[in-house]
């Protein structure tokens, strides 16, 4: 599973590539980090030092559990 990545703030957001509501939710991120350095990776490579991106406070509902 894929997932993209703030370099700078550590956070990350599950990719899932044929979800509309995921997609505005990626779209945020984005915004969010927008001069940050972000990265697409496999989920496995930032998971243990990296947290879920959060919405309004709460975790993005499409994360994947530990």
């Amino acid at each position: 599973m894929r997932a993209r990545a703030c370099i700078r703030c550590k956070e990350y957001i599950v990719i899932h590539p044929n979800n509309p509501i995921n997609q505005n939710k990626i779209e945020l991120f984005e915004k969010k980090h927008h001069l940050h350095t972000l990265i697409t990776v496999d989920i496995d490579e930032i998971k243990d030092q990296y947290q879920i991106f959060k919405i309004n406070g709460t975790p993005n509902s499409s994360a994947m559990s530990a």
